[in-house]
Protein backbone atom coordinates (compact mmCIF):
# COMPACT_ATOMS: atom_id res chain seq x y z
CA UNK A 1 0.00 0.00 0.00
CA UNK A 2 1.11 3.63 -0.35
CA UNK A 3 0.62 6.85 0.92
CA UNK A 4 1.25 10.50 -0.16
CA UNK A 5 4.63 12.19 2.24
CA UNK A 6 6.31 14.70 1.83
CA UNK A 7 10.09 15.79 2.59
CA UNK A 8 10.58 18.05 5.74
CA UNK A 9 11.96 20.83 3.33
CA UNK A 10 10.51 24.16 2.54
CA UNK A 11 9.78 26.01 5.92
CA UNK A 12 12.37 26.62 8.46
CA UNK A 13 12.08 26.10 12.13
CA UNK A 14 12.32 29.92 12.54
CA UNK A 15 9.36 30.65 10.08
CA UNK A 16 7.29 28.11 12.04
CA UNK A 17 7.31 29.94 15.84
CA UNK A 18 5.82 32.64 14.35
CA UNK A 19 2.46 30.58 13.47
CA UNK A 20 -0.88 30.95 15.14
CA UNK A 21 -2.23 27.07 15.39
CA UNK A 22 -6.14 26.75 16.52
CA UNK A 23 -6.94 23.02 17.28
CA UNK A 24 -10.96 22.19 17.08
CA UNK A 25 -10.98 19.22 19.82
CA UNK A 26 -14.25 17.45 21.49
CA UNK A 27 -12.50 17.11 25.00
CA UNK A 28 -9.95 18.55 26.79
CA UNK A 29 -6.62 15.84 26.78
CA UNK A 30 -5.29 16.40 30.11
CA UNK A 31 -5.34 14.13 31.95
CA UNK A 32 -4.96 11.55 29.87
CA UNK A 33 -7.33 8.92 30.13
CA UNK A 34 -7.30 7.03 26.38
CA UNK A 35 -5.40 6.47 23.40
CA UNK A 36 -7.13 9.35 21.47
CA UNK A 37 -5.78 11.85 24.35
CA UNK A 38 -2.57 10.51 24.05
CA UNK A 39 -2.04 10.68 19.88
CA UNK A 40 -4.04 14.58 20.34
CA UNK A 41 -1.50 15.27 23.42
CA UNK A 42 1.28 14.21 20.90
CA UNK A 43 0.27 15.97 17.84
CA UNK A 44 -0.20 18.94 20.23
CA UNK A 45 2.83 19.05 21.36
CA UNK A 46 4.67 18.44 17.98
CA UNK A 47 2.55 21.26 16.83
CA UNK A 48 3.76 23.63 19.83
CA UNK A 49 7.29 23.02 19.40
CA UNK A 50 7.90 25.62 16.68
CA UNK A 51 4.12 27.46 17.15
CA UNK A 52 1.83 29.04 19.01
CA UNK A 53 -1.01 26.30 19.84
CA UNK A 54 -4.55 26.82 21.50
CA UNK A 55 -7.02 23.92 21.87
CA UNK A 56 -10.40 24.58 21.68
CA UNK A 57 -12.98 22.55 23.16
CA UNK A 58 -16.37 22.02 22.74
CA UNK A 59 -17.46 19.49 26.03
CA UNK A 60 -16.27 18.23 28.96
CA UNK A 61 -15.09 15.05 30.14
CA UNK A 62 -17.40 13.13 32.49
CA UNK A 63 -14.25 12.15 33.97
CA UNK A 64 -10.69 13.85 34.75
CA UNK A 65 -9.22 10.71 35.91
CA UNK A 66 -5.90 10.09 34.05
CA UNK A 67 -1.62 10.41 33.35
CA UNK A 68 -1.03 14.39 33.63
CA UNK A 69 1.78 15.38 32.17
CA UNK A 70 4.49 17.43 33.42
CA UNK A 71 4.76 20.18 30.79
CA UNK A 72 2.16 20.95 28.60
CA UNK A 73 3.61 23.25 25.91
CA UNK A 74 -0.29 24.72 24.47
CA UNK A 75 -3.15 26.55 25.65
CA UNK A 76 -6.72 24.92 26.25
CA UNK A 77 -10.01 26.75 25.83
CA UNK A 78 -13.50 25.30 26.90
CA UNK A 79 -16.32 26.76 24.62
CA UNK A 80 -19.12 26.80 26.51
CA UNK A 81 -22.75 26.97 25.68
CA UNK A 82 -26.15 28.81 26.99
CA UNK A 83 -27.90 25.51 25.77
CA UNK A 84 -27.67 22.40 27.79
CA UNK A 85 -27.30 19.96 24.46
CA UNK A 86 -26.11 17.35 27.01
CA UNK A 87 -29.53 16.87 28.25
CA UNK A 88 -31.11 16.37 24.62
CA UNK A 89 -28.39 14.15 23.39
CA UNK A 90 -24.30 13.50 24.32
CA UNK A 91 -24.02 13.96 20.27
CA UNK A 92 -25.35 17.33 20.07
CA UNK A 93 -23.39 18.32 23.82
CA UNK A 94 -20.02 17.24 21.20
CA UNK A 95 -20.90 18.70 18.24
CA UNK A 96 -22.50 21.88 19.66
CA UNK A 97 -24.58 23.22 16.66
CA UNK A 98 -25.16 26.52 18.56
CA UNK A 99 -21.67 27.31 16.91
CA UNK A 100 -23.55 27.50 13.71
CA UNK A 101 -25.22 30.80 14.64
CA UNK A 102 -23.46 32.71 17.99
CA UNK A 103 -20.16 32.92 16.85
CA UNK A 104 -19.32 35.38 20.00
CA UNK A 105 -16.99 32.90 21.41
CA UNK A 106 -15.20 32.09 18.34
CA UNK A 107 -15.09 34.92 16.44
CA UNK A 108 -11.87 36.97 18.00
CA UNK A 109 -9.87 33.54 17.51
CA UNK A 110 -6.54 34.32 15.39
CA UNK A 111 -5.06 31.23 13.22
CA UNK A 112 -2.65 31.07 10.70
CA UNK A 113 -3.40 27.30 10.62
CA UNK A 114 -6.68 25.35 11.85
CA UNK A 115 -6.49 21.57 12.70
CA UNK A 116 -9.72 20.33 13.44
CA UNK A 117 -11.68 16.77 13.78
CA UNK A 118 -14.76 15.67 11.91
CA UNK A 119 -16.99 17.11 14.89
CA UNK A 120 -15.68 20.00 15.17
CA UNK A 121 -15.43 21.34 11.11
CA UNK A 122 -18.21 23.63 11.33
CA UNK A 123 -16.24 25.84 13.70
CA UNK A 124 -12.92 25.34 12.46
CA UNK A 125 -14.19 26.07 8.72
CA UNK A 126 -15.57 29.43 10.32
CA UNK A 127 -12.22 30.16 12.00
CA UNK A 128 -10.06 29.22 8.93
CA UNK A 129 -12.40 31.15 6.17
CA UNK A 130 -12.33 34.58 8.42
CA UNK A 131 -8.60 34.36 8.98
CA UNK A 132 -8.01 33.23 5.28
CA UNK A 133 -6.23 29.80 6.65
CA UNK A 134 -5.76 26.62 5.56
CA UNK A 135 -7.99 23.76 7.44
CA UNK A 136 -6.59 20.50 8.46
CA UNK A 137 -8.17 17.10 9.09
CA UNK A 138 -7.09 15.25 11.84
CA UNK A 139 -8.71 11.28 11.47
CA UNK A 140 -8.31 9.07 14.64
CA UNK A 141 -10.31 7.29 12.65
CA UNK A 142 -12.55 6.46 10.04
CA UNK A 143 -15.64 8.17 12.23
CA UNK A 144 -18.30 6.69 10.20
CA UNK A 145 -16.59 3.25 10.74
CA UNK A 146 -16.53 3.48 14.59
CA UNK A 147 -20.26 5.19 14.77
CA UNK A 148 -21.11 1.65 12.67
CA UNK A 149 -19.45 -1.06 15.16
CA UNK A 150 -21.34 0.64 18.16
CA UNK A 151 -24.23 -0.30 16.07
CA UNK A 152 -25.70 2.93 15.46
CA UNK A 153 -27.77 3.86 12.50
CA UNK A 154 -26.07 7.57 12.94
CA UNK A 155 -23.12 6.04 10.84
CA UNK A 156 -24.97 6.60 7.79
CA UNK A 157 -25.28 10.61 7.87
CA UNK A 158 -22.05 10.59 9.21
CA UNK A 159 -20.18 8.48 6.30
CA UNK A 160 -21.60 11.16 3.82
CA UNK A 161 -20.45 14.38 6.06
CA UNK A 162 -16.78 12.69 6.32
CA UNK A 163 -16.41 12.35 2.84
CA UNK A 164 -17.74 15.74 1.94
CA UNK A 165 -15.26 16.89 4.31
CA UNK A 166 -12.41 15.39 3.18
CA UNK A 167 -12.61 17.10 0.04
CA UNK A 168 -13.07 20.74 1.43
CA UNK A 169 -10.08 20.52 3.79
CA UNK A 170 -6.39 21.36 2.53
CA UNK A 171 -5.05 18.30 4.20
CA UNK A 172 -5.61 15.36 5.94
CA UNK A 173 -4.03 13.52 9.01
CA UNK A 174 -4.01 9.65 9.51
CA UNK A 175 -2.97 7.69 12.31
CA UNK A 176 -3.05 3.78 10.48
CA UNK A 177 -2.18 2.39 7.63
CA UNK A 178 -5.95 1.48 6.47
CA UNK A 179 -7.26 4.76 7.91
CA UNK A 180 -4.56 6.54 5.29
CA UNK A 181 -5.27 4.58 2.33
CA UNK A 182 -9.32 5.47 2.71
CA UNK A 183 -8.59 9.28 2.88
CA UNK A 184 -5.85 9.01 -0.20
CA UNK A 185 -9.34 7.50 -2.03
CA UNK A 186 -11.47 10.19 -1.10
CA UNK A 187 -9.76 13.47 -0.07
CA UNK A 188 -8.90 16.01 -2.72
CA UNK A 189 -5.66 17.18 -0.97
CA UNK A 190 -2.63 15.77 0.54
CA UNK A 191 -2.96 12.72 3.20
CA UNK A 192 -0.10 12.69 5.60
CA UNK A 193 0.36 9.56 8.10
CA UNK A 194 1.61 10.03 11.49
CA UNK A 195 0.94 7.35 13.46
CA UNK A 196 0.95 7.58 17.50
CA UNK A 197 4.31 7.36 19.15
CA UNK A 198 4.21 6.57 22.85
CA UNK A 199 6.15 8.59 25.33
CA UNK A 200 9.33 6.50 26.12
CA UNK A 201 9.38 8.16 29.53
CA UNK A 202 6.26 6.34 30.39
CA UNK A 203 5.85 2.90 28.23
CA UNK A 204 9.64 1.37 28.47
CA UNK A 205 10.64 -1.82 29.42
CA UNK A 206 12.46 -0.31 32.40
CA UNK A 207 10.76 1.73 35.29
CA UNK A 208 8.51 0.61 38.26
CA UNK A 209 6.44 -2.47 38.27
CA UNK A 210 3.31 -2.63 39.88
CA UNK A 211 3.18 -5.40 42.12
CA UNK A 212 -0.12 -7.53 41.44
CA UNK A 213 0.53 -9.82 44.51
CA UNK A 214 0.03 -13.68 44.65
CA UNK A 215 1.35 -16.62 42.83
CA UNK A 216 -0.63 -16.00 39.33
CA UNK A 217 -0.04 -15.39 35.60
CA UNK A 218 -1.84 -11.61 35.74
CA UNK A 219 -3.41 -11.08 32.65
CA UNK A 220 -4.29 -7.29 32.03
CA UNK A 221 -6.85 -5.24 30.15
CA UNK A 222 -6.91 -1.36 30.25
CA UNK A 223 -8.89 1.56 29.04
CA UNK A 224 -11.60 4.30 29.55
CA UNK A 225 -14.52 2.42 30.64
CA UNK A 226 -16.87 5.08 29.30
CA UNK A 227 -16.12 3.69 25.94
CA UNK A 228 -19.01 1.93 23.95
CA UNK A 229 -15.90 -0.80 22.61
CA UNK A 230 -13.86 -0.85 26.12
CA UNK A 231 -17.76 -2.04 27.79
CA UNK A 232 -18.49 -4.16 24.91
CA UNK A 233 -14.54 -6.07 25.99
CA UNK A 234 -15.49 -6.25 30.15
CA UNK A 235 -18.53 -7.80 29.12
CA UNK A 236 -16.56 -10.66 27.13
CA UNK A 237 -13.78 -11.01 29.96
CA UNK A 238 -16.15 -11.45 32.79
CA UNK A 239 -19.08 -13.96 31.10
CA UNK A 240 -16.14 -15.31 28.69
CA UNK A 241 -12.23 -15.53 29.28
CA UNK A 242 -12.24 -15.60 33.57
CA UNK A 243 -14.83 -18.20 33.82
CA UNK A 244 -12.82 -20.24 30.81
CA UNK A 245 -9.36 -18.89 32.95
CA UNK A 246 -10.83 -20.57 35.60
CA UNK A 247 -10.95 -24.26 33.73
CA UNK A 248 -7.02 -23.53 33.10
CA UNK A 249 -5.39 -24.50 36.15
CA UNK A 250 -2.72 -26.32 35.59
CA UNK A 251 0.85 -24.90 35.47
CA UNK A 252 -0.52 -21.79 37.41
CA UNK A 253 -3.50 -19.85 38.05
CA UNK A 254 -4.69 -16.43 36.10
CA UNK A 255 -5.60 -13.38 37.35
CA UNK A 256 -7.33 -10.67 35.45
CA UNK A 257 -6.75 -7.32 36.07
CA UNK A 258 -8.44 -3.88 34.81
CA UNK A 259 -8.02 -0.66 34.85
CA UNK A 260 -9.03 2.43 33.55
CA UNK A 261 -10.76 5.99 33.78
CA UNK A 262 -14.50 6.13 34.20
CA UNK A 263 -17.06 4.16 36.36
CA UNK A 264 -16.85 0.63 36.17
CA UNK A 265 -20.35 -1.32 35.69
CA UNK A 266 -20.92 -3.44 39.04
CA UNK A 267 -22.86 -5.72 37.44
CA UNK A 268 -19.93 -6.71 35.13
CA UNK A 269 -16.91 -6.92 37.95
CA UNK A 270 -18.93 -8.38 41.10
CA UNK A 271 -18.73 -11.69 41.61
CA UNK A 272 -16.58 -12.02 38.75
CA UNK A 273 -12.71 -12.61 40.14
CA UNK A 274 -11.38 -9.30 38.02
CA UNK A 275 -9.55 -7.09 40.04
CA UNK A 276 -10.83 -3.66 39.12
CA UNK A 277 -8.00 -1.47 40.03
CA UNK A 278 -9.79 2.09 39.32
CA UNK A 279 -8.08 5.13 37.00
CA UNK A 280 -4.21 5.36 37.58
CA UNK A 281 -1.95 8.62 37.68
CA UNK A 282 0.42 6.50 35.71
CA UNK A 283 -0.10 3.48 33.42
CA UNK A 284 3.71 2.50 32.99
CA UNK A 285 4.20 0.50 36.29
CA UNK A 286 0.67 -1.81 35.80
CA UNK A 287 1.83 -3.11 31.86
CA UNK A 288 5.10 -3.57 33.17
CA UNK A 289 3.97 -5.65 36.20
CA UNK A 290 1.49 -7.67 33.96
CA UNK A 291 2.21 -11.28 32.70
CA UNK A 292 0.47 -10.33 29.45
CA UNK A 293 -2.45 -7.88 27.83
CA UNK A 294 -5.49 -8.81 26.67
CA UNK A 295 -7.39 -6.10 23.86
CA UNK A 296 -10.44 -7.93 23.12
CA UNK A 297 -11.71 -4.81 21.30
CA UNK A 298 -14.28 -5.55 18.02
CA UNK A 299 -13.97 -2.09 16.16
CA UNK A 300 -11.62 -1.85 13.30
CA UNK A 301 -11.15 1.82 13.27
CA UNK A 302 -7.90 3.82 13.89
CA UNK A 303 -5.29 2.32 16.11
CA UNK A 304 -5.38 0.68 19.21
CA UNK A 305 -2.76 2.27 20.70
CA UNK A 306 -2.77 0.19 23.97
CA UNK A 307 -1.21 -2.33 21.86
CA UNK A 308 1.64 -0.03 20.75
CA UNK A 309 1.70 1.02 24.33
CA UNK A 310 2.61 -2.56 25.77
CA UNK A 311 4.67 -3.33 23.40
CA UNK A 312 6.78 -0.65 24.09
CA UNK A 313 6.66 -2.22 27.30
CA UNK A 314 7.92 -5.52 26.49
CA UNK A 315 4.99 -7.41 27.16
CA UNK A 316 3.54 -9.74 25.00
CA UNK A 317 -0.05 -8.82 23.72
CA UNK A 318 -3.10 -11.35 22.96
CA UNK A 319 -5.70 -8.95 20.68
CA UNK A 320 -8.34 -9.97 18.27
CA UNK A 321 -7.96 -9.25 15.10
CA UNK A 322 -10.05 -6.15 14.89
CA UNK A 323 -7.78 -4.23 17.72
CA UNK A 324 -4.33 -5.35 15.45
CA UNK A 325 -5.80 -4.20 12.48
CA UNK A 326 -4.76 -0.59 12.19
CA UNK A 327 -1.19 -1.94 13.25
CA UNK A 328 1.55 -2.01 10.50
CA UNK A 329 2.76 -5.31 9.58
CA UNK A 330 5.76 -5.16 11.46
CA UNK A 331 3.77 -4.29 14.94
CA UNK A 332 1.35 -6.95 14.14
CA UNK A 333 3.56 -9.41 13.55
CA UNK A 334 4.85 -8.91 17.34
CA UNK A 335 1.23 -9.74 18.75
CA UNK A 336 -0.98 -13.01 19.17
CA UNK A 337 -4.34 -12.83 17.68
CA UNK A 338 -7.44 -14.75 18.15
CA UNK A 339 -11.22 -14.20 18.18
CA UNK A 340 -12.88 -16.42 20.72
CA UNK A 341 -12.36 -17.22 24.42
CA UNK A 342 -10.69 -20.64 23.91
CA UNK A 343 -8.09 -19.47 21.29
CA UNK A 344 -7.50 -16.39 24.07
CA UNK A 345 -6.96 -19.09 26.73
CA UNK A 346 -4.76 -20.98 24.77
CA UNK A 347 -2.64 -18.24 23.40
CA UNK A 348 -2.33 -17.23 27.15
CA UNK A 349 -1.56 -20.79 28.14
CA UNK A 350 1.18 -20.71 25.86
CA UNK A 351 2.95 -17.18 27.21
CA UNK A 352 2.44 -18.67 30.32
CA UNK A 353 4.13 -22.46 29.83
CA UNK A 354 6.60 -20.55 27.84
CA UNK A 355 5.35 -22.87 24.37
CA UNK A 356 4.76 -19.19 22.87
CA UNK A 357 7.69 -16.41 22.46
CA UNK A 358 7.37 -12.76 23.85
CA UNK A 359 7.97 -11.49 20.27
CA UNK A 360 7.97 -8.04 21.37
CA UNK A 361 10.56 -5.84 20.38
CA UNK A 362 10.04 -2.52 22.23
CA UNK A 363 12.83 -0.69 20.99
CA UNK A 364 11.69 -1.54 17.32
CA UNK A 365 8.64 -0.27 18.38
CA UNK A 366 9.80 3.10 19.18
CA UNK A 367 11.68 3.95 16.63
CA UNK A 368 9.33 2.44 13.60
CA UNK A 369 6.40 5.06 14.60
CA UNK A 370 8.27 8.16 13.28
CA UNK A 371 6.89 8.72 9.77
CA UNK A 372 5.92 12.03 8.53
CA UNK A 373 5.89 14.89 11.15
CA UNK A 374 3.41 18.46 11.44
CA UNK A 375 6.35 20.12 9.93
CA UNK A 376 5.30 18.48 6.47
CA UNK A 377 1.96 19.32 7.13
CA UNK A 378 2.78 22.93 8.09
CA UNK A 379 5.08 23.03 4.60
CA UNK A 380 2.42 21.43 2.73
CA UNK A 381 -0.91 23.90 3.51
CA UNK A 382 1.24 26.91 3.49
CA UNK A 383 1.95 26.38 -0.22
CA UNK A 384 5.35 26.04 -0.24
CA UNK A 385 6.51 24.26 -3.72
CA UNK A 386 7.38 20.79 -2.99
CA UNK A 387 7.55 17.65 -4.88
CA UNK A 388 5.24 14.61 -3.19
CA UNK A 389 6.69 11.50 -3.15
CA UNK A 390 4.99 8.07 -2.81
CA UNK A 391 6.24 6.38 0.79
CA UNK A 392 5.58 2.63 1.06
CA UNK A 393 4.72 1.23 4.23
Amino acid sequence: MASFALPSVGITAEQHKNMKIAFIDIYQRTPISSGGDWWTFQLLTDLARNNSVNMFYTSEKSSEEGYLPKDISFDTHFLPSRVKWGRVSTWLDIIRPDKLWDKSQIRGIEADCVFTLVYGYHIAAYIASKNDAPLVLVMQNVEWQYVKSTGSSLYLPIRLFENWILKKVDAVITISPQDCDYAVKHASRRVFYIPPQPDAHVFSRDGARYDYGGDFFNVLFYGSLDRYQNRVALTFLAKELVPALADERSNGAFKVHVFGSGKAPEDLLSGTGINFIGAVSDPGPYIRGADAIVIPIKNASGVKLRAVESLACGKPVVATPEAVQGLTEDLRAMTYVASTAVEFVEALKGIRDGRLANKTNSSLVLRRMQKNSVDDVINYVSKKPQVPVVESK
